[in-house]
């Protein structure tokens, strides 16, 4: 039987243990002591050695455009002048930065995990009730894949995801300047620009399916093949390593995929419960919304395992803080925790088939991760 490194075994248990305190607690309470936790998947993804499937890209990056860029052909490509440079500016920026002050590379890694976790649990904490309990259900695959494999996807993530704080305050300018700096790590980013306006639309139960079957029924005409401009979103480097993620959750337009089923139990959440969690967690319908889109998005682009997990992963990360929520806004008790027990367990069969078919590719498994503290 496949496990993940034993280190990362803890912090699966440590987070479900915390998530039932959570859960099973007379009141909501926001532990602390998840900090712990996080640091402890800081210091695991940041100073990783050859671990990651897009890691050789990434380090080989480092040292190429720290001799070959400068900073005036960076600060060029900030300001969307020509340029040759094909990596995206803020990332070159901080790439060269720590490549000229003579750091290893495991320095800049380690910088950007702080850079790319930080503010995602900063956003859970603020907006989520259960806070362990939502960083359970994004550790796998999302913080595997995104902030311990595609360096600039996570950083981008983060940025957005930080970005919800001025979408709830209807701050444009503010958002705006998040999409900017987040389009500076990750082309791709550039998908999350409408959610300022998506939080707004009224979506019943009702217009929940309705938009999820639409988007199920347009999967197969793969209508993203006529968008040119998604394979600019997804650069060559990083298909091969990528692809070792996705291959066995995403069908590729045969047949059922894990992901789908996965996404069939995010929606039976989102539609069962979604009259009683508006009425009592604070923009849920916020976090709701975006987490409609990411499904939608998956489903349309369903055909490309690429496409249908980068482009809807920003967006899919809010389904990480509804859910969560959702249970939190459960009265009855019974029903709390039974709903509490079926995503956890969803956790524990998620760790094995990750573990048994993607761990390796990515080198977290015990006998092929490496960290440079050991």
């Amino acid at each position: 039987m496949e496990v993940l490194h034993p280190l990362f075994t803890i912090v699966f248990l440590g987070l479900i243990g915390f998530s039932f305190l959570e859960v099973y607690g007379k009141e909501i309470r926001n532990f602390k002591a998840v900090w712990i936790i996080i640091i402890v998947m800081i210091i695991l993804s940041g100073l990783r050695n050859w671990v990651g499937a897009d890691y050789q890209v990434y380090f080989q990056m480092y040292s190429y455009y720290g001799l070959d860029a400068t900073f005036s052909e960076i600060f060029d490509k900030a300001l969307f002048r020509k340029s040759n440079l094909e990596i995206e500016w803020l990332y070159l920026f901080f790439n060269n930065l720590f490549f000229s002050l003579g750091f290893p590379f495991y320095v800049f890694t380690l910088f950007v995990a702080i850079f790319a976790i930080v503010p995602k649990f900063y956003t859970i904490e603020k907006n989520v009730a259960y806070p362990a309990f939502s960083v359970l259900l994004y550790l796998i695959p999302t913080y595997f894949v995104a902030d311990a494999g595609q360096i600039r996807q996570g950083l981008g993530m983060a940025v957005c995801i930080f970005a919800f704080k001025f979408i709830k305050e209807r701050n444009l300018p503010m958002f705006l300047l998040m999409i900017y700096i987040a389009l500076g790590f990750h082309k791709s980013t550039i998908i999350f620009l409408p959610a300022y306006w998506l939080v707004l639309i009224p979506m019943s139960s009702s217009r929940i399916l309705t938009f999820v079957a639409i988007s199920a029924i347009l999967a197969p005409f793969q209508i993203y093949n006529s968008l040119g401009f998604l394979d600019s979103i997804a650069p060559q480097e990083v298909y091969a390593g990528y692809s070792g993620y996705v291959s066995i959750e995403n069908a590729e337009g045969r047949g059922i995929g894990l992901l789908d089923l996965i996404i069939m139990l995010y929606v039976f959440y989102l539609v069962f419960f979604n009259k009683v969690t508006c009425a009592k967690i604070p923009y849920y319908e916020y976090m709701r919304n975006l987490g409609v889109i990411g499904i939608c998005l998956y489903f349309i682009l369903r055909g490309s395992p690429i496409f249908s997990t980068r482009l809807s992963g920003i967006y899919l990360f809010f389904i990480y803080m509804a859910l969560p929520n959702i249970v939190a806004s459960i009265e009855k008790v019974s029903l709390k925790r039974y709903l509490h027990f079926v995503l956890v367990c969803f956790m524990i069969f998620y760790y094995f088939v990750f573990s048994h078919y993607q761990a390796k590719a990515g080198r977290f498994t015990p006998d092929t991760y490496q960290n440079y503290l050991w």
